[in-house]
């Protein structure tokens, strides 16, 4: 759903691996899907959905605003100030993921938003989705 200033105002609320891969890649969104309103102050350009997990990914928040769009659409003047936190998705496991990307010093790991030591990943076969940049 687009408004006049070509950007989106609402986005669809998806929560598989396969129906964010097809989104993304082909722009088709399954018929049973709801929308849900762009929180004013945010911008969704390009592509993005409310990401609504299949596992709990935060202490709080159940559905996750992820752009695809580059960084400087979405800052304010508290970016610096938290860590940010970004959507990857992995078809070995068909699972998509919220958290960051550190590299160590002999391969590079996933770390997830919950801190769970059994759930540490390698990061060689996510690949980037976009950004959270709302959360509710």
């Amino acid at each position: 759903m687009r408004n006049q200033q070509r950007t989106y105002a609402g986005c669809p609320v998806l929560s598989s691996e396969d129906q964010i891969g097809q989104y993304l890649e082909l722009g088709a969104v399954p018929g049973d899907v709801e929308y849900l309103a762009v929180p004013p102050g945010k911008v969704v350009r390009r592509r993005g959905f409310w990401l609504k997990p299949n596992y709990r990914a935060h202490r709080t928040a159940v559905l996750f605003l992820v752009s695809t769009d580059v960084y400087a659409m979405n800052t304010d003047d508290f970016a610096g100030l938290r860590d940010q936190i970004y959507c990857y998705r992995s078809h070995k496991t068909n699972t998509v993921y919220l958290g960051r990307v550190e590299s160590g010093a002999e391969r590079r790991l996933f770390t997830p938003l919950l801190e769970d030591k059994s759930f540490d990943i390698e990061a060689t076969g996510l690949i980037y989705v976009g950004r959270v940049i709302s959360a509710f």
